[in-house]
């Protein structure tokens, strides 16, 4: 298997390409729902931690603590997954205007595409991270990362982007607000 880095970062590619196709337009309201998505994980990440514990210590036998981290990791990784789907499939949360034609078009599709994709594989490598990398059949583990990666985990989203800014509230919180405010007056 490819280092972790490689595969993620070949999904952020792909995202890419699905941006120059959809175009940035319909791009930019993927990345609201997403930018919004992660302020929430990251604000009440602690609380649904906790949930799942408690919801999980409530079956008919305790789970070990592997099957725990892996449960909360397929939780946390079905959340972003379910939320890309939704967001991509169907009638989506387009910006109004005329997208640009030519090169103009192309890279604003890239572009937003690839924060996309940045936003939708960063946020599922947080939490394999975070959960440490329960999902072993994938080859991933801990002792196998490379230098590379272990420096790129302090800029995946959540923890690059979750960090207090103003007022004691993220990056997320403000960039989804400005999305939404550039939605809104269109």
């Amino acid at each position: 298997m490819a280092p972790i880095e490689v595969f993620f970062g070949v999904i952020i590619f792909i995202f890419g390409l699905v941006g120059i196709i959809r175009g940035f337009l319909r791009e930019l309201g993927v990345t609201l729902v997403f930018m919004f998505l992660l302020y929430f994980l990251s604000r009440f990440e602690p609380f649904l931690d906790t949930g799942l514990v408690k919801v999980m210590d409530m079956g008919p036998a305790v789970l070990a603590n592997s099957s725990t981290e892996l449960l909360k990791c397929w939780v946390f990784i079905f959340v972003i997954i379910g939320t890309a789907f939704v967001s991509y499939e169907g009638e989506t949360l387009a910006y109004g205007g005329m997208p640009p034609r030519g090169p103009q078009g192309i890279v604003l599709g890239a572009m937003s595409g690839l924060l996309n994709g940045y936003l939708i594989a960063g946020s599922i490598w947080f939490y394999m991270d975070k959960f440490g990398y329960p999902l072993r059949w994938l080859g991933f583990a801990p002792d196998k990362l490379s230098p590379l990666a272990r420096h790129m985990l302090q800029f995946l989203p959540i923890t690059f982007l979750g960090q207090p800014v103003l007022f004691g509230q993220s990056l997320l919180l403000y960039l989804a607000l400005l999305l939404l405010l550039a939605r809104v007056i269109r």
